[in-house]
């Protein structure tokens, strides 16, 4: 008697526990609807706010830009060295519109000091820089001849660090001229970047060549 009573009570208790299983996992799925609907409202709703999007991008004029013809590399060339002066030669090298600035116009032989004679081609250069090429990045490069340092071997560690202290030079008179600082890289190419091998006077020179967007 006493076992028929545990069975029927551990069944009850089945029953009650599979009939509660069941109900949630009804629940669940309900849930799972509900949101699944909700979702796909979502999406419906984007679709369409996408739809009207594009139609009212699709009516709208385009708005053209008044060309500029472009002007040829060679009519900007003549026209910058033009600006500049016959004590610089403005030329492409590398892809790049470049100032070249002599040494006999810019330095002593062995020295780093500007001489007052590089004054006047450098604020030119300057004045170009910021109303031509603003938001540019410049590259000013020190260039040498091949022949050994001799009087200031003591005071220069070799060709190359004597190039890299005229970049400098040059870059810091253009920095007071205005051209921004942060735009400015130096370069000390040395005896490395010669125009012409067979003319040590034409090598002995400053670059400053326009580079890419800042």
């Amino acid at each position: 008697m006493k076992f028929r009573k545990a069975t029927l009570i551990l069944t009850l208790l089945a029953a009650s526990l599979a009939t509660s299983c069941t109900a949630r996992y009804e629940e669940m799925l309900r849930d799972r609807d509900d949101r699944i609907r909700a979702l796909n409202g979502d999406v419906a709703q984007l679709r369409q706010e996408n739809d009207e999007l594009q139609n009212r991008l699709a009516a709208q004029p385009v708005a053209r830009e008044a060309s500029t013809p472009a002007r040829e590399p060679s009519s900007l060339l003549n026209d910058l060295q033009r600006d500049i002066g016959a004590d610089a030669d403005v030329s492409l090298r590398r892809g790049r519109i470049s100032i070249g600035v002599n040494n006999r116009v810019t330095f002593d032989s062995g020295s780093t000091a500007l001489k007052a004679s590089a004054h006047k081609v450098l604020r030119k250069v300057a004045s170009v820089l910021k109303t031509q090429f603003a938001g540019r990045r410049i590259y000013i490069e020190g260039h040498t001849d091949t022949d050994r340092l001799n009087k200031t071997k003591g005071k220069y560690r070799s060709n190359r660090h004597l190039s890299m202290e005229r970049a400098d030079a040059v870059a810091q008179f253009l920095i007071r001229q205005g051209v921004p600082a942060a735009s400015i890289v130096t370069v000390g190419y040395g005896e490395f970047d010669p125009l012409d091998p067979r003319n040590k006077a034409a090598n002995r020179r400053v670059e400053i060549a326009v580079g890419e967007a800042l």
